[in-house]
C-alpha cells in the first residue's frame, strides 16, 4: 500500500482534468487531507455517477456497453439497452475488462530490451528507435494482429502500405471454416448472422453459443426469448454433440455422437427434406449418398431419431448452428457446409439465417495465414515485426515453431497491454492503452455502427499511448505520412462518411453528440440475402467422420473456456475464481471423463493423471462428468499461461501441448479436434477448487420443473389445492416473541411482511411501504454467471484465490447451482439439467436475524435483510443457521489489493474488513439511489427504474426486480404464475422475497419438485 499521496502530486493529477483526482492514494492506512477541486470538471459532481457509452474492444463481438464512473474513474461496466445489436447483452469476460483496466502488472510505460533485461524509454526514444528500424527493414515489415475495429484496421492497413510490409491476422478461436464454408455454399465470404429468437426449432451441431461461439450474449438473449416459456408455449432446442457444454446443458434433448459424426446427422436430416420435396440444388447427389439409414449408421444413433428431428426441423420455422470451434477437425469446412445445406433447404436462409456482407465478417483468419507469415520469419525474410492484441506464442501449439521463427527476426515489437508470452520474446515493447482509455469503433451487424469512446483519462500509473497513433507518429517520422495524424481524427472522417449515409437531416456535430449518447447507429442497406441459393462447390471436401491421430483409448474435445477464451483473459482474477459453469470448478484445469471410464481407469475426481497425445503430455486432474462420452475426454483451452502476471502465470495446463499445428483445409483454420489420447493415474491426488457441492437435489424443492403440457392444470402451490405459501397441516403461525411480539397466524405470502404483530416503528404502515423482491424465470437462466461477475464488480466482493476457494471460503455473494435430472450419455434423448442463481432470499421470516448475538441482521422495513458490518463481531451464527448457506464469512482482508486495482471499487459500497459477515443486499445502494431521486423530483419509484446489477447483467433477462406490494410491477404479476414458487419455504417458512419459476419441459417429470 501506499503512504499517502502529496499535495504536488495531487495537483499534477487533478491536471488531467479531474478525472482521477486524489485517488492514486487510496491508501486507507494513514489519514489524510481532503482537498476541494481547484477547478471543478464540468462533467464531474462528486458523489453522482457519470455515464458514457462505448463499445467492448477485446472481442470481435463488439458488445455495446453503458461505463459507470465516479469522480472520473471507471467502477463498472454494463450492456447498452440502446445499442441496435447487443440490445443490453453482455458476456462475462465483459464484466471484467474494469480488472484488465487497472491491473497492477500492465506495462507503466515503453521499454526495451538491452543485455538481455527490459529497461524504461521514453516515448519519443522509443518512436524513433522504431522509426529506425523500419527505414533500415526495405519492406520486410510484418503486423501481427488480432481483433481491430474498422478504423484501427484502416490505420494498420495504411501503415503496412506506407512501410511496404504485410499484414496477418491471428485469432486463437477462428471461425474460418464458418467463413470458407459461407462463400462455397452462397458465394459470400462472410460470417452469417444467426437469429434465434423467431424459431421454434434450434439444433446445434456442437456450437457453444451461450459461451464462445459468435457474439454469445447476443445470441443468448435470443435464445431465452426462443426457448423460455410464453403463454404455454416455447421452442425446442436439440444439441448434437460428444459432451454437454453450458449450451448443451440448456438444450431439451441430446443426441451424443461420436466427435466428428455431427455432419452425417445433418446431411441425413437434409436428406429427409429433399425427400419431402426441398431443394438442394447441386447437393442433390450428395444427400442422396446421406439417405437417412446411412446417415444414422454413420453418426451411430437411430434411424427413427434422424427422421423425427428431420421432421420437426421442417415443421419451421428453424435453426441450425454449428460447429463450434471444439469441432474444428481436419474436415471441419465440410461440416459447416452440412449446417449450411441443412438451413437452405429448410428455407432458414433469409429468415433466421441472414447473409448480408459487413466488415466485421473480416474477423475470421486462418492459421494458414500465420503458417506463411512463420516459414517468412524463420526463412530471414522479415526485419521488424510488430504484434498487436494477439498473442501466438501462447495460443499456437509449440510444434507450429511460432517462438523459433519469432526470435530469428531481428526485431521484435510487442504492443501488449499488459505481459504476456510474446511480449516477453519482444525487443520493445510500446504499450497500447487499454480500451476504456482509447477511441475506436465497431460494426458489429450489417449497417450497425458504434463508437468506442474514452470513459476515463488514462490512468496515470501507466504510461501508454493508442496503438494506431503509434503507427502515425512512426510513419511521418519516416516521410511516410498516411491521412490524418491522429486515430481521433480517422474516426470523425470515417464517421462523416457514415453521416452521410443515416441521412437524417441533422448536422455532422448534432449528430455525432447523439451517437457518443446513444453508443451506435444503424445506417441503411441494399444487400438482400432472401434470395441467396446453394452454388456449385469450387472446392473438393470430405464429409466423412475425420481420422483422429494416435491410438490413444480417448478422442480428445479441446473446447475453448467461456471466462479465459483463448487466454486472453486468464490474467484477471474476477475470470479466475469464477466458477465454471459446467464443472464449477475455478482457477485450475481439469479433464473431463464420464463417470464409467473413470471406474474402468480406477481414478475418481481430485485424481492426477497423465494425458499423452502422439504431440505431447501433461498432467492434470480428474473431474468424471455424466456429460461426456464415454470414449471421449474434455479439456478446457486459455488456461496454462507461462506469462500473466501476478495472478495468472502457472494456473492450470495448456492443452495445445497436445495438439498438432495443422491448418484444416480449405479453410486454414488450426485443426483443435483433432487426435486421441491416452490416461494414466499418477497416483498423485490434487484438491479441486470447486463450490459444486451436491450435484442432485436429494428430493429437495430446490430447482423443481414442469412439463410443458401439464401448465394450467397444477391445482396448487407444491400440491392439493387450497394450500398456501408454505402451509402444512398444522398451520402456519410467525413467531414474534423477541421484542414483546406475540405469535401471529399468517398465509406466508410474498406481500406478509411485516405481519400484524411486528408492525410498531418505521414497520408500522406496511402499505405505505414497499417489499422489494425479486422473480427469476429459470426456464429463461441458461447458467453463464454474468450475474456473478457483475455482482462482484457493483458490490466490491473480493476474490480469495485458489486455497481459500478450495477450503471453501469464497466469498461470492451470488453461486449459481447446477443439478443433473436427466443425463444419458449413451442414448439420444431428453436432457435435463437446471441451474438456480441462489443468493440471499431476504426472508421475511429470516433464521439468520434472531440468533444474532449484536444485531447485526435485521430486516428493514421495506423488506431487505440487512447486515450492520461495523457491528457483526464474526460469531457465524447467522451462516450456521440460512438454511440457503449464502452468508460468507469474510477471514481476511482479501480487499488490501496493489494499486490500482483498488481504483475498481464502488464508492457506494463499504470495502469490508476481515472478520465480518457478507451476502446480497439487493444492491441497496441502487435501491436509496433511485429512491432519493424520486423524492427530490416529488414522484414516486417507478416499476423498472431499479435494477438491480445480476437483473442488469442477466443476457437472459431472467431476473426481474421490484416492488412485491405494488400489484401493477412485473415482478408481483411474475410471483402469481403458476410456474412461481419459494425454495424450501414450503418446509421451513422462511418466507422469501425471491420466488423462482419453475424450468419448463418437453418430458414428463415426476412430480412439481423434480
Amino acid at each position: 500500500m501506499t503512504e499517502g499521496i502529496k499535495r504536488r502530486d495531487f495537483l499534477k493529477v487533478l491536471g488531467v482534468g479531474g478525472a482521477s483526482a486524489g485517488l492514486t492514494g487510496c491508501s486507507t492506512q494513514t489519514a489524510e487531507t481532503l482537498l476541494p477541486y481547484v477547478v471543478p470538471p464540468e462533467d464531474i459532481t462528486p458523489g453522482v455517477a457519470t455515464w458514457y457509452t462505448t463499445v467492448s474492444g477485446e472481442c470481435a463481438s463488439g458488445y455495446g456497453l453503458r461505463v459507470r464512473t465516479r469522480e472520473g474513474r471507471v467502477v463498472k461496466v454494463e450492456g447498452n439497452p440502446n445499442h441496435d445489436a447487443s440490445q443490453g447483452a453482455l458476456a462475462t469476460h465483459c464484466h471484467s475488462a474494469v480488472q484488465g483496466l487497472y491491473h497492477p502488472d500492465r506495462f507503466t510505460g515503453p521499454k526495451v530490451r538491452r543485455n538481455g533485461a527490459l529497461e524504461d524509454i521514453s516515448w519519443d526514444e522509443a518512436e524513433a528507435l522504431l522509426a529506425e528500424r523500419l527505414q533500415g527493414a526495405g519492406g520486410n515489415v510484418l503486423l501481427l494482429n488480432g481483433h481491430a475495429g474498422p478504423t484501427l484496421s484502416d490505420v494498420m492497413d495504411g501503415f503496412v502500405s506506407a512501410v511496404g510490409g504485410s499484414r496477418v491476422r491471428h485469432d486463437g478461436l477462428s471461425l474460418a471454416p464458418l467463413r470458407e464454408a459461407t462463400r462455397i455454399a452462397f458465394g459470400r465470404d462472410v460470417i452469417p448472422h444467426y437469429d434465434i429468437e423467431p424459431a421454434d426449432f434450434l439444433i446445434s451441431f456442437g456450437a457453444d453459443f451461450l459461451e464462445t461461439w459468435l457474439a454469445p450474449g447476443t445470441l443468448a438473449r435470443g435464445f431465452a426469448r426462443m426457448s423460455g416459456e410464453d403463454h404455454g408455449e416455447k421452442g425446442q432446442f436439440v444439441f448434437v454433440g460428444p459432451r454437454l457444454s453450458l449450451t448443451g446443458q440448456n438444450a431439451d434433448e441430446w443426441v451424443p455422437v461420436d466427435p466428428g459424426a455431427e455432419t452425417a446427422v445433418a446431411l441425413g436430416m437434409a436428406a429427409v427434406l429433399v425427400a419431402g420435396g426441398a431443394d438442394a440444388g447441386p447437393y442433390a447427389d450428395l444427400l442422396a449418398s446421406y439417405d437417412p439409414a446411412t446417415a444414422a449408421a454413420a453418426a451411430g444413433i437411430e434411424e427413427e431419431t434422424l427422421r423425427d428431428l428431420a421432421a420437426r426441423f421442417a415443421a419451421g420455422p428453424s435453426l441450425a448452428l454449428g460447429p463450434g470451434v471444439a469441432g474444428h477437425h481436419r474436415n471441419a469446412t465440410a461440416a459447416h457446409l452440412a449446417v449450411h445445406v441443412l438451413n437452405a433447404v429448410g428455407g432458414n436462409v433469409g429468415s433466421t439465417m441472414h447473409l448480408s456482407p459487413f466488415r466485421a465478417s473480416m474477423g475470421a483468419p486462418a492459421y494458414g495465414e500465420m503458417e506463411s507469415a512463420i516459414a517468412s520469419m524463420a526463412g530471414g525474410n522479415v526485419d521488424v515485426v510488430l504484434v498487436h492484441d494477439t498473442n501466438p506464442a501462447f495460443s499456437l501449439p509449440a510444434s507450429s515453431g511460432f517462438a523459433e521463427a519469432f526470435a530469428q527476426v531481428p526485431f521484435k515489437v510487442s504492443f501488449a497491454t499488459e505481459p504476456d508470452e510474446t511480449a516477453a520474446l519482444a525487443d520493445l515493447i510500446l504499450p497500447d492503452r487499454f480500451f476504456l482509455e482509447a477511441w475506436g469503433d465497431s460494426n458489429p451487424l450489417p449497417g450497425v455502427y458504434a463508437v468506442q469512446q474514452p470513459a476515463m483519462q488514462p490512468v496515470p500509473h501507466f504510461d501508454a499511448k493508442q496503438t494506431g497513433d503509434v503507427l502515425l507518429s512512426v510513419g511521418a517520422r519516416i516521410g511516410r505520412a498516411f491521412g490524418p495524424a491522429t486515430v481521433f481524427d480517422h474516426l470523425v472522417a470515417r464517421w462523416q462518411e457514415l453521416h452521410a449515409l443515416a441521412d437524417t437531416g441533422d448536422d455532422f456535430e448534432m449528430w455525432w453528440q447523439s451517437v457518443l449518447k446513444k453508443g451506435s447507429v444503424t445506417v441503411p442497406t441494399t444487400a438482400d440475402d432472401a434470395a441467396v441459393t446453394l452454388r456449385e462447390p469450387d472446392v473438393a471436401l470430405s464429409f466423412d467422420v475425420p481420422a483422429l491421430d494416435g491410438d490413444g483409448e480417448f478422442a480428445l474435445v479441446v473446447y475453448p473456456s467461456s471466462r479465459f477464451g483463448d487466454g486472453k483473459f486468464a490474467s484477471r482474477p474476477w475470470m479466475l475464481e469464477l466458477p465454471d459453469p459446467v464443472s464449477k470448478i475455478a482457477w485450475h484445469s481439469w479433464i473431463e471423463v464420464h463417470p464409467d471410464a473413470a471406474d474402468r481407469l480406477g481414478v475418481r475426481n481430485g485424481d492426477v493423471v497423465q494425458v499423452a497425445s502422439p504431440h505431447g503430455s501433461l498432467e492434470v486432474p480428474v473431474w468424471t462428468y455424466p456429460g461426456i462420452r464415454e470414449g471421449t475426454v474434455g479439456l478446457a483451452l486459455g488456461a496454462g499461461r507461462t506469462v500473466a502476471g501476478r495472478y495468472g502465470t502457472g494456473r492450470g495446463v495448456n492443452a495445445l501441448e497436445l495438439l498438432p499445428a495443422v491448418a484444416e483445409q480449405p479453410s486454414g483454420a488450426l485443426v483443435h479436434l483433432s487426435t486421441r489420447v491416452s490416461l494414466t493415474p499418477t497416483g498423485e491426488r490434487y484438491k479441486l477448487a470447486t463450490i459444486e457441492g451436491a450435484d442432485t437435489q436429494h428430493d429437495r424443492n430446490i430447482a423443481p420443473a414442469i412439463a410443458l403440457a401439464d401448465l394450467g392444470h397444477e391445482e396448487g402451490d407444491y400440491g392439493e389445492a387450497g394450500e398456501g405459501y408454505g402451509q402444512d397441516e398444522h398451520g402456519l403461525s410467525e413467531m414474534q416473541l423477541m421484542g414483546g411480539f406475540v405469535p401471529v397466524e399468517t398465509e406466508g405470502e410474498p406481500t406478509a411482511y411485516p405481519l400484524p404483530g411486528a408492525q410498531y416503528g418505521d414497520y408500522a404502515n406496511p402499505e405505505e411501504t414497499p417489499r422489494w423482491g425479486m422473480a427469476i424465470d429459470l426456464d429463461k437462466c441458461t447458467g453463464c454467471s454474468a450475474c456473478v461477475v457483475a455482482c462482484q464488480s457493483e458490490n466490491n466482493v473480493p476474490w480469495v484465490g485458489e486455497d481459500e476457494l478450495a477450503m471453501g471460503r469464497d466469498l461470492a455473494w451470488i453461486r449459481v447451482e447446477r443439478y443433473y435430472e436427466i443425463v444419458d450419455a449413451h442414448h439420444a434423448g431428453p436432457v435435463d439439467v437446471r441451474h438456480l442463481p441462489m443468493m440471499c432470499q431476504h426472508c421475511g421470516n429470516a433464521p439468520c436475524e434472531p440468533v444474532c448475538p449484536v444485531f447485526a441482521a435485521y430486516h428493514t422495513p421495506d423488506g431487505l435483510n440487512g447486515q450492520i458490518y461495523n457491528r457483526c463481531v464474526g460469531t457465524r451464527y447467522c451462516a450456521n443457521n440460512c438454511p440457503y448457506k449464502v452468508r460468507v464469512f469474510n477471514w481476511y482482508t482479501y480487499t488490501d489489493v496493489p494499486e490500482p486495482m483498488n481504483w475498481a471499487f464502488n464508492p457506494d459500497v463499504t470495502v469490508r474488513q476481515n472478520g465480518v459477515m457478507e451476502k446480497c443486499s439487493f444492491c441497496v445502494q441502487r435501491i436509496r439511489d433511485s429512491q432519493n431521486k424520486a423524492v427530490l423530483e416529488g414522484r414516486a419509484v417507478r416499476d423498472g427504474e431499479i435494477v438491480t446489477a445480476c437483473q442488469a447483467s442477466c443476457p437472459a433477462e431472467a431476473m426481474v426486480f421490484g416492488d412485491l406490494r405494488d400489484p401493477q410491477s412485473r415482478v408481483s404479476q411474475l410471483v402469481e404464475n403458476e410456474r412461481t414458487y419459494r425454495v424450501l419455504d414450503a418446509l421451513i417458512n422462511t418466507q422469501p422475497g425471491v420466488n423462482y419459476m419453475k424450468k419448463v419441459t418437453f418430458h414428463e417429470v415426476a412430480s412439481a419438485a423434480h
